[in-house]
């Protein structure tokens, strides 16, 4: 199927993925892809984003990615699940608290929203003080407001829009300047107490001795700490309305929690992939995708997919809900939230049949992190708390300002009695 959408100075045609067995035949060496342009969405974007890891390819995108894939692969994580859960903990008393308590109501979209990006800033540069927690809340409106410009498109898609005395282009420049600042006092202390292990010490070393530029280091940990955000966040909310939707797995996952209770024995839960706790995360995913089609890149040799060529460098997209929901491989429940389905199927079986982190050799670096951060906040919940949907035969509804699927709506969170 072909797509024809506006990119920054042109229309830009898609070949559209919507068949596992095309996405075999597409992303099976997907680190040879080359990603689109600032992901064809212009200046703004470029300024902001278009030197990240996940929009850069080639040499350079294994040079940016080497700087972080220790802090973020599969041997790391389990580092971070203490620190997950000492936010996710401090979250809930500090931030919700009282209000919690009244209401008895959680908008997870809302609520929710800053959680992920405490538990990141605190992997990427180590555990904040006051002022510089200060410092980021502030310049979080910021970049939220130049990345709603980016979605907006219009005139700053061009890049004769760099030399307009717009309200956007100084924000752009106030926004550069206090997160390069930002970061080199974060490198500064980092290198003063000797922590190697947090990237931003490995990317600034990298950056210092030339293998990158500091705009790839700035870009990069924009993108881990800000543009993914959203997407955490969203993934975070739907778990939480599907579990309200559907208490019986409340329950459920109780009584699988109850067979790890020390510390040591929940990290191992957390970290397992093979449990009901790990499978309603991968359902929600499932029923509900970050966004409906993926990041647009190309393969660097033609491909034959159902017959007809698609030709090298060719901008390929992926449909989620064509293989997330609409795969013969779920099923004729298929629409259904049952997260056991995962468990009957290995991964291998699953493998071009679901959308989530990527296909191939490249797959989003932070899935490990995300993975962790979402399965221990659901654990926090189902400890602690009964949800429930106050209006269950109430339409789910979308947020229609965010890029991302963010759900629109309150449950009911009650402490419970234990």
């Amino acid at each position: 199927m072909a797509l024809c959408v506006l990119g920054a100075d042109k229309v830009v045609e898609y070949r559209v993925i919507t068949r596992p067995e095309h996405v075999r035949a597409v992303f099976s060496d997907s680190d040879k892809h080359t990603k689109a342009l600032n992901n064809n969405s212009g200046y703004l974007m470029s300024e902001l984003l278009g030197k990240c890891v996940g929009l850069i390819s080639g040499k350079q995108w294994e040079t940016v990615r080497s700087g972080f894939k220790g802090s973020f692969g599969r041997k790391s994580v389990s580092d971070y699940i203490p620190l997950a859960r000492k936010h996710i903990a401090r979250h809930f008393r500090e931030v919700l608290g009282d209000d919690l308590l009244r209401r008895g109501l959680l908008d997870p979209a809302k609520d929710l929203k800053m959680l992920p990006f405490w538990i990141v800033a605190e992997i990427l540069y180590g555990e904040l003080d006051d002022d510089m927690v200060a410092e980021l809340r502030d310049i979080v409106p910021l970049r939220e407001g130049l990345f709603k410009r980016i979605i907006d498109g219009g005139l700053t898609r061009f890049s004769l829009s760099r030399f307009l005395p717009t309200e956007t282009n100084t924000a752009m420049k106030t926004f550069q300047a206090r997160w390069r600042a930002f970061n080199n006092r974060m490198y500064a202390r980092a290198k003063e107490s000797g922590d190697p292990k947090a990237p931003i010490m490995s990317m600034h070393e990298d950056a210092h001795k030339g293998s990158v530029n500091f705009d790839h280091v700035l870009q990069t940990l924009d993108e881990c700490l800000f543009a993914n955000l959203d997407v955490t966040t969203g993934a975070i909310s739907w778990n939480i309305i599907f579990l309200a939707a559907n208490k019986p797995y409340q329950e459920m996952l109780r009584k699988e929690l109850a067979l790890h209770s020390t510390t040591e024995g929940k990290t191992r839960y957390i970290l397992d992939n093979r449990t009901l706790l790990a499978s309603c995360v991968s359902e929600s995913a499932r029923l509900r995708p970050a966004a409906a089609f993926s990041v647009p890149q190309s393969a660097p040799t033609a491909r034959v997919v159902g017959g007809y060529v698609i030709p090298a460098g060719t901008d390929i997209i992926i449909d989620a809900y064509s293989l997330n929901v609409h795969s013969a491989l779920w099923g004729p429940d298929a629409h259904t939230y049952r997260p056991e389905r995962f468990l009957e199927k290995t991964a291998v079986g699953q493998r071009y049949h679901y959308w989530r982190f990527g296909f191939g050799p490249r797959q989003c670096l932070g899935k490990y992190v995300a993975d962790a951060a979402i399965r221990s906040l659901i654990v926090y919940l189902v400890e602690n708390y009964e949800l429930y949907l106050p209006d269950a035969s109430a339409d789910w509804v979308q947020k229609p300002e965010v890029w991302i699927s963010h759900p629109q709506m309150e449950v009911g969170c009650v402490r419970r009695n234990r």
